[in-house]
């Protein structure tokens, strides 16, 4: 976890960084019209790698190089199938957004051939994750993550528009390819073995049957709203979406480890039990105090960090914003059912998500626009958290309620210190959004840290606070060990 953390921290600077300058410099249709190219592209991968990797760290035994060979050839005729679908439908698909610009069919065939990196980076990647070395693989995604903004943003300045993307997809997929097959090498070779296929595909399609309904729930935006109200209206609730779930790149480092974590576990179900709890509980508080954030000050921060031309986003942002809470039990969840091998039940429950942010968005951006999507998609992420809480463990819904009440109310003292203080402090026509965003966000971070400490339950406090005895005892002994000074012996000179 913590060199996963501290990858994502550099990373997170880097994107947050990249991500302001080529908000700035490329358009809304720009970003939209990238995002439906992709989305041409994944309708061919809906298999994805047919969840081998997961397979291969779920089991008890370790993949052979046999067992190496047989996926990689599994996935590279997968792509290789995508690739000539792509190149074949994407003319007739492009019919129906007749506002995207002539490169739609260019981009979804030059990213159809990007895909074939991935192939050779998974298997290497597999083995680290297995193993839990995931030292190499935070230098493959940090490296990878950060050269992607520094190209994409280079790309962008030289008037390469919405090629940017691309070219920064190949340099950052090359890049984390070299660092991972340093790391764990693994003879590359084509095996066709039907009948290891076959054994292969039972193990990991029941893995790969989640992703495949969380895929298709991501299709809204691109499939919905691009063909009815058009790219500008596609880049709008792509920034929304990626900046309201902002917190959960931060929570990847942990949720990366998490899944073998809770493989480990799942012979001794009272400790799996008490560590879903801690995870659930610590995520939600953080999560929490995201969505109370954006609630009080998505305005100024939209108009500073992006510039005004995005603020019609932001109430997809603040909507977004409220369903983050709901994306990580949905996620931490997930996980626990596939490391305990109830992947069927979750893709059940999974499946009713889908078809609920479907079946909601169809019939809500006609009647209010595109911000239909972002209300869909926080109907559904709770009817999901709710099944998913049920369907684990008998009472384990009751208990994570019962666990995390003093949320609510720390949260909503904290939101009315923020918009007090805003309404006070900075009057909306005479303020510039830095200080509006200041003066918000200060008082509403004290008050929820505050009342959060108060209401919590006794255990987390003296955790806390034991935590905290710890770290400042370790640091007054290594400070006190620094400044002492040893008399000087005859032997030392």
């Amino acid at each position: 976890m913590r060199h996963l953390f501290m990858r994502q921290i550099v990373t997170t600077a880097v994107t947050l960084a990249g991500g302001v300058v080529l908000a700035r410099v490329l358009s809304p249709e720009q970003f939209g019209t990238y995002a439906i190219a992709t989305f041409i592209v994944n309708i061919f991968m809906i298999f994805g790698d047919f969840g081998l990797g997961p397979a291969f760290i779920q089991r008890t035994t370790p993949p052979s190089p046999k067992d190496l060979q047989t996926s990689f050839t599994l996935q590279f005729c997968l792509i290789t199938t995508v690739v000539i679908l792509t190149w074949i439908a994407a003319p007739w698909i492009v019919r129906f957004y007749p506002s995207l610009s002539g490169n739609g069919v260019k981009l979804a065939r030059t990213l159809s051939l990007l895909l074939y990196i991935p192939v050779f980076h998974s298997i290497s990647a597999a083995q680290l994750e297995r193993s839990l070395n995931f030292k190499p693989v935070a230098w493959a995604e940090g490296v990878g993550m950060s050269l992607y903004q520094v190209v994409a943003v280079v790309c962008a300045l030289k008037g390469l528009g919405v090629w940017s993307f691309v070219v920064a997809t190949f340099v950052a997929g090359i890049a984390g390819l070299v660092v991972v097959y340093h790391a764990a090498p693994w003879p590359i070779r084509l095996r066709f073995n039907f009948a290891e296929m076959g054994h292969i595909l039972k193990r990991g399609i029941s893995f790969q049957s989640a992703s495949i309904v969380v895929l298709v729930s991501q299709w809204v935006t691109p499939a919905v709203v691009g063909t009815l109200a058009g790219p500008q209206a596609v880049g709008y609730l792509g920034l929304a979406f990626a900046n309201a779930r902002r917190p959960l790149l931060l929570a990847e480092s942990v949720m990366r480890v998490s899944f073998p974590h809770f493989s480990r576990l799942q012979d001794d179900m009272r400790k799996l039990h008490n560590t879903l709890d801690d995870y659930l509980l610590g995520f939600l508080w953080i999560m929490t105090l995201w969505t109370g954030l954006l609630w009080c000050c998505s305005t100024p921060l939209v108009a500073f960090v992006y510039s005004a031309k995005w603020l019609p986003a932001v109430p997809a942002f603040v909507i977004f914003g409220m369903a983050l809470p709901l994306d990580i039990i949905a996620w931490i969840m997930g996980l626990c059912y596939r490391a305990t091998d109830q992947n069927w039940a979750a893709v059940r429950i999974f499946s009713v998500r889908t078809a609920l942010n479907i079946g909601l968005a169809v019939l809500l951006v006609p009647r209010i626009g595109f911000t239909g999507v972002p209300w869909a998609y926080l109907i559904a992420n709770f009817v999901c958290a709710i099944l998913l809480l049920r369907g684990f463990a008998a009472g384990l819904l009751a208990r994570v309620v019962r666990g995390a009440w003093w949320l609510l109310p720390s949260i909503v003292t904290a939101y009315l210190c923020g918009r007090i203080s805003t309404q006070i402090l900075a009057p909306a026509q005479t303020t510039k959004p830095l200080q509006e965003l200041l003066v918000g966000a200060v008082p509403l971070a004290a008050a929820y840290l505050l009342c959060s400490f108060v209401l919590s339950p006794r255990q987390y406090r003296n955790r806390f606070l034991d935590s905290a005895r710890h770290v400042l005892n370790t640091r007054s002994f290594r400070i006190q060990r620094t400044l002492v000074v040893r008399p000087v012996r005859i032997s030392d000179l």
